[in-house]
């Protein structure tokens, strides 16, 4: 089995690379039913994915007119794709490439109105409703729209906890190795990193789809207008337009 996304592309390969990374981790296996994998042996997978990632650390060891780092790594992960087709069937490797190619790739590249609203739907759990009243949201639907804010700051609380519990455990074996070799001279860097950053995406999914739901697109007007009201307040640095909901992101109701 090979991936449908351009392997040469240097954001396809750096989403490939990143994503067999965390599933080759210890620590990161109780996160695949979060990330919607169902996969029989797990232990094949890991032990292939640490294959493709001993493939990558050695092209990042090579000097520069020695790395073709696309091609090389387009070699590995056509590798750790076969190599797991061959171990447990098509349907497990589609499922792992689906899962990277549909999910990990696209929400690694969210965009940026996206991002902030996962943090102001936070903020908004922790207002008061008349304040937000003020920009032309009805209370009823606010009473709502404070239910779901409050379910999504419950979950990534939830998503933060079991990140630092991951992180907290100790590190050895594999997980050893691959850390260092991913934080090279920086002890603050973590694969777990982009592992959070992929939940906290995918959860807000469901959290944004009820949000549109719920709110005509006058009231997604008025929550806009919110939103770019506290930017305007709480972030000196950025623009309130950073709050702004494009069309595709607005009402269904």
């Amino acid at each position: 089995m090979n991936p449908t996304l351009d392997l040469l592309d240097l954001d396809v390969s750096y989403s490939y690379t990143h994503a067999v990374r965390l599933l080759s981790l210890d620590r990161a296996t109780p996160f695949w039913p979060d990330l919607g994998l169902r996969i029989d042996d797990v232990e094949a997978v890991k032990a292939a994915a640490r294959r493709c990632v001993r493939a990558e650390i050695a092209i990042e060891a090579l000097d520069d007119e020695e790395r073709d780092y696309e091609a090389m790594m387009a070699v590995h992960i056509a590798a750790f794709l076969a190599e797991v087709e061959r171990s447990l069937g098509t349907a497990a490797a589609a499922q792992i490439r689906a899962w990277i190619e549909e999910r990990y790739f696209v929400l690694d590249r969210l965009p940026d109105w996206r991002t902030m609203w996962q943090v102001l739907v936070v903020w908004l759990s922790r207002r008061k409703e008349h304040r937000v009243a003020r920009f032309g949201l009805p209370l009823d639907k606010i009473a709502k729209l404070f239910q779901i804010a409050r379910a999504w700051a419950e979950t990534e609380e939830a998503l933060d906890r079991r990140i630092d519990e991951a992180e907290a455990l100790p590190l050895e074996g594999w997980d050893a190795e691959a850390y260092a070799a991913y934080r090279g001279d920086d002890s603050d860097l973590s694969p777990l990193t982009a592992l959070s950053q992929h939940l906290v995406a995918l959860e807000f999914e469901r959290t944004w789809g009820a949000i549109r739901r719920l709110l005509g697109p006058a009231e997604m007007d008025a929550l806009e207008r919110w939103g770019q009201a506290e930017v305007l307040a709480h972030m000196e640095t950025i623009s309130p337009h950073s709050a702004w909901i494009p069309p595709e992101g607005r009402s269904l109701s």
